[in-house]
């Protein structure tokens, strides 16, 4: 029996299913969601019916003849210009297949090329519908809510200035608890960024290391925890979007465990 990939499997659908098999699918399934009680359930959802959507959207550009006279692919046969939900997953197929190269060690951090990218994506033929632009809005507030990945915190302070989220605070608030938490990380994210050199650059560096795979060494956890305790009381809603929360609860512990340790040596 060949193999299904787990995104298919999450959606109940075979591998060889169609983008709008897969929208049909996530919409049957994300009713069965408690999207506030089961944040973790929505997330997985959210993830499966993207990476499914993504790898639907490359099979059919892979079947496409193309076009002799512009050597380009041309769009899906199938494709309704008026449709803003299929011009959306056109989208979110192109943001989700760029998305290994840009989440890449080197590029993480790099805000140009996450602007370039959604620059291009959102300069592309299918975000010509207005409607369509909005629901590749909705589903990059969805994707920041959804907790911190990696480049997503170059990913908050790109998209909030390409969708002009600072200068219309209305903007996100159209799209739930996922626009209010993200609109209260984008209002924190420029009272962080407002503060004098130094204290920035320090505070760069503390969320930086607790983003990094390797687990610091317990001086510098203790050295660090004073800047982060300050940063959660000004910051919670932006520091919850740029940082892993159990990198955050892994630091908490080894600081409340650092001055048994000495202790344990001497006995």
């Amino acid at each position: 029996m060949p193999h299904t990939h787990p995104c298919f499997s999450r959606l109940g659908l075979c591998q060889d299913a169609d983008t709008r098999a897969v929208r049909r699918a996530y919409a049957r399934e994300l009713k069965q969601i408690d999207q506030e009680g089961d944040a973790a359930g929505f997330q997985y959802l959210r993830e499966a019916y993207e990476m499914a959507l993504a790898w639907a959207a490359q099979a059919a550009e892979r079947l496409m003849p193309v076009s002799a006279a512009s050597g380009k692919q041309p769009l899906q046969p199938d494709l309704d210009r008026s449709d803003p939900q299929h011009l959306c997953d056109l989208a979110i197929a192109q943001y989700g297949a760029a998305l290994p190269r840009l989440t890449q060690a080197h590029v993480a951090g790099d805000d140009a090329s996450w602007r370039r990218e959604l620059e291009r994506i959102l300069d592309g033929e299918a975000m010509v519908n207005v409607c369509a632009r909005t629901l590749f809005e909705e589903v990059m507030t969805h994707l920041l809510a959804a907790g911190w990945k990696p480049g997503h915190e170059t990913l908050l302070p790109v998209a909030a200035s390409l969708f002009d989220w600072a200068g219309d605070r209305s903007r996100l608030l159209r799209f739930g608890a996922a626009g209010v938490l993200v609109d209260r990380a984008v209002a924190e994210l420029a009272l962080f960024n407002a503060q004098r050199h130094p204290a920035l650059a320090r505070r760069r560096r503390v969320l930086a290391r607790l983003r990094e795979p390797a687990r610091p060494g317990i001086d510098q956890v203790m050295q660090d925890m004073p800047w982060l305790d300050r940063m959660l009381e000004r910051f919670p809603n932006m520091v919850a979007l740029v940082v892993s929360p159990e990198a955050v609860d892994d630091w908490r512990a080894m600081a409340v465990r650092a001055p048994l340790e000495p202790a344990r040596g001497h006995g």
